[in-house]
């Protein structure tokens, strides 16, 4: 491979690279948004926000390394022999990712006006909650697709489903859809004995799981812009 192959090929892994982290980042600004909007967290952010209010002495972001790193033990122990030692890079994806929460959550906390101190009446509160919920889906979904169009390590929530699906021979939609409701179910429960009360678990946890799916649809345009400027020709990413 002479020298100016290795140089693209260099600057290629630069920009996915790039692109990945970049997609991390507005992923985590798009969860804090949903956190200030308090109208409930996505499914796979539940647990991480639940437990963090519960035992205020952590982070939100280190209760997500706590819990993604479940996931891929868990993911160990589903695979047993079968494992690929490649998983444990989810690890470094899993840090960065509790790290950026914990930064856009700081972020958002110092520049982003509560609902309450924007409106005066219920009606328009709510609104405010809704106008951030949408915010917080448009961005985790524009971090979807910069997170994923690079091609290089999966978040752990994605990690466990995809092992399932291989395990049970399942489609991944179907395995996505119970593991959303299980972990759904789980920060309810907790939040339920804890807060005697719905807390991270409401209306925007349904209207982001779905939400989030078709906005991401919605971004087919830029995708392939993002494929051009990563790869340099477009593909297609797969879901």
């Amino acid at each position: 491979m002479g020298n100016k192959a290795i140089r693209k090929d260099v600057k290629t892994w630069g920009k996915r690279v790039a692109i990945y982290c970049l997609g991390l980042f507005i992923m985590a600004l798009g969860v804090s948004f949903s956190k200030v909007a308090d109208l409930g967290m996505s499914p796979v952010n539940s647990i991480p926000y639940v437990l963090s209010e519960i035992f205020t002495s952590l982070s939100m972001g280190t209760w997500v390394i706590i819990i993604f790193s479940l996931y891929i033990a868990i993911q160990f122990v589903i695979l047993g022999r079968d494992i690929q030692p490649a998983r444990l890079l989810q690890i470094l994806c899993t840090t960065l990712f509790g790290y950026f929460t914990d930064f856009t959550n700081a972020l958002t906390a110092a520049l982003l006006p509560q609902p309450t101190a924007v409106a005066s009446t219920f009606v328009l509160v709510y609104g405010v909650r809704l106008l951030y919920l949408v915010i917080s889906m448009l961005l985790i979904a524009l971090g979807i697709l910069f997170y994923l169009t690079p091609d290089l390590i999966s978040l752990p929530g994605e990690g466990i489903m995809q092992v399932l699906a291989q395990k049970l021979h399942l489609p991944l939609h179907k395995v996505k859809m119970a593991f959303d409701i299980t972990v759904s179910l789980i920060a309810l429960a907790l939040s339920l004995v804890y807060f005697r009360e719905f807390h991270g678990i409401r209306e925007g946890t349904v209207i982001a799981a779905f939400g989030v799916g078709k906005i991401l649809g919605l971004y087919a345009p830029l995708q392939r812009k993002v494929n051009t400027l990563v790869f340099g020709a477009v593909t297609t990413m797969e879901e």
